[in-house]
Order: structure tokens, then C-alpha cells, then sequence
């Protein structure tokens, strides 16, 4: 450290110990799969003593789980700053489709097949669940735009418009034509715009 530089607080090297943790944890899902991403290749990835990692999170359960929640809030909101004031629902679904691409989607899917026999991370994964579809209910209520819509009604687009790109996304990494997604997109570009 250098002269005149303050010592980083405790809160700020743990705030950096659990980042190192939760980026290792989605490193491994994607790389390893939920089977291969022991706590023990969490930590050699991170840098982080197992103590440490128990302190913070003291189940593989909670690591995984904290760890998907994190990168879901950056990835959702990227896409809300990216809307901006006046949205345009059509080309917002080609920019929702950037969330169900790549390592966000690997690694919520490793997750979601690892709970079907995991009460415990189906639990966390249910509460992870649950907060971001709280967030892509407001999300739909901004792509609707002034439209006038029930607080059911808005579920029911939030959960369609999930529902489909999840099908989109677990296609996709079959080999799903990209010609296939695209229209998809558009037609649920549609749906939202209220054409």
C-alpha cells in the first residue's frame, strides 16, 4: 500500500472476497457444470481460503445462489438502463435476449436441473426466482408503455416473455437457427408494442 493511501475497512475487503467468490461460482457452473463446481474449485478459483468462503456463505446451496442472484440484478439492470425514457418493445426484446445468452443462461440452467433433486437449492433458487420476476413485472410495465394493464395482466406478459425465452435459450444451445430466434424476438417485439 502506499504512502498516503487509506487501508481499505473490513467491509470493503469483505464486499471483495465475496465478489471473487460469486464470479469464480459462475465461472464454474459454466465450465464444470453444478456437479463440478465444488466449493473447493470455488475457492482455488477465487483466491479465497475455504474459511473464508464458509464465513460468507456457509452452503454450496447459498454460494450458487447468491452468485446467480448478483449476475441476474447486473444483467436486468444493464437492460433497464439500456431502454431508456421512451422504449421501443420490439427492439427491447433483441436486448432481453442478451440476459438468456452465454454465461447468465448456463449457468441459471446447470442450476435448475441440479434443484430437481436439491430441496435446498430449489429453495434458494425459488427466492432468486421469485425477486427477478418482481423486477421483469416492472420491466414489462415500462415496455407496455402508458397502456393500461392489470397487475395480473402484466404478470402474465412478464411470465410469458420468460417463459419464451427460456424455450428460445435451452433451444439455442441445441443448435437453434439464429433465423428462428430472431422472428421469434419480433413476434414477441409484437406482442408487447400491443400489435
Amino acid at each position: 500500500m502506499s504512502k498516503g493511501q487509506p487501508a481499505r475497512t473490513q467491509g470493503q475487503r469483505s464486499a471483495e472476497t465475496q465478489g471473487k467468490l460469486l464470479d469464480a461460482t459462475i465461472d464454474c457452473l459454466v465450465e464444470l457444470g453444478y456437479a463440478g463446481a465444488s466449493t473447493t474449485a470455488i475457492c482455488e478459483r477465487a483466491g479465497v481460503s475455504r474459511g473464508a468462503q464458509l464465513h460468507h456463505y456457509p452452503t454450496k446451496a447459498e454460494l450458487v445462489a447468491a452468485a446467480i442472484e448478483r449476475l441476474f440484478e447486473r444483467r436486468h439492470q444493464e437492460f433497464r438502463e439500456s431502454l431508456g425514457e421512451h422504449p421501443d418493445a420490439a427492439k427491447s426484446m433483441e436486448r432481453l435476449w442478451g440476459i438468456y445468452t452465454g454465461k447468465t443462461f448456463y449457468a441459471w440452467a446447470e442450476l435448475l436441473v441440479a434443484s430437481r433433486t436439491e430441496p435446498d437449492l430449489r429453495k434458494r433458487l425459488r427466492e432468486v426466482d421469485d425477486a427477478f420476476f418482481e423486477q421483469a413485472k416492472q420491466t414489462c410495465r415500462k415496455l407496455l408503455g402508458g397502456r393500461k394493464v392489470s397487475d395480473e395482466r402484466a404478470a402474465a406478459i412478464a411470465r410469458l416473455t420468460l417463459s419464451v425465452l427460456d424455450g428460445l435459450a435451452l433451444n439455442f444451445t441445441l443448435g437453434g437457427r439464429e433465423e428462428i430466434t430472431r422472428g421469434v424476438l419480433a413476434e414477441l417485439g409484437r406482442v408487447m408494442a400491443g400489435g
